[in-house]
Formats: structure tokens, sequence, C-alpha cells
């Protein structure tokens, strides 16, 4: 696919490392599957693995967490 930002590059698969800032609470997640763009470096995440990252992000602010740094587990994740 072309990248949306930057229309000239096309996007392959890599990995990549996800922050995410809520309520005081900072999670990282490293090694996330994406499409990265072979120009300008965007990054794509899928909806089914963004689901998990958002769902992970949740029990850390529940758990109280103010920072947390992870590594993707493919499924590691299973929603409230």
């Amino acid at each position: 696919m072309k990248c949306g930002i930057c229309k000239h590059g096309d996007t392959k698969d890599g990995k990549t490392t996800v922050s995410f800032d809520r309520n005081g609470m900072t999670l990282v997640v490293k090694d996330v599957p994406a499409r990265i763009c072979t120009n300008c470096g965007e990054d794509y995440v899928n909806e089914p693995i963004t689901h998990e990252i958002l769902t992970l992000a949740e029990r850390m602010i529940k758990s109280g967490a103010q920072v947390a740094v992870r590594r993707y587990v493919p499924g590691s994740v299973i929603p409230c």
C-alpha cells in the first residue's frame, strides 16, 4: 500500500515501538508488527493489534502502574 502520509513510499512488513500515555500512565510496547513506509518511516499497526495494545493499556491504568515497558507477544492480551 502507498503511505498515507508522504504519498510516495510503499509500506513493507516490519516492527515498531508503540508509546501510549493516558491518565498519568505511560506504556511502551516494543516489537509490534506493522507496515512501515520505505520513504518516511511512518508505521501502520492493524486494528486487532491496536485493540490488544489498548486493552493492555487499560489493564495497566487499572493496576495503578505509572510506567510499563512490554515486548509484544501475539495473543498475550485476552480482552476483558
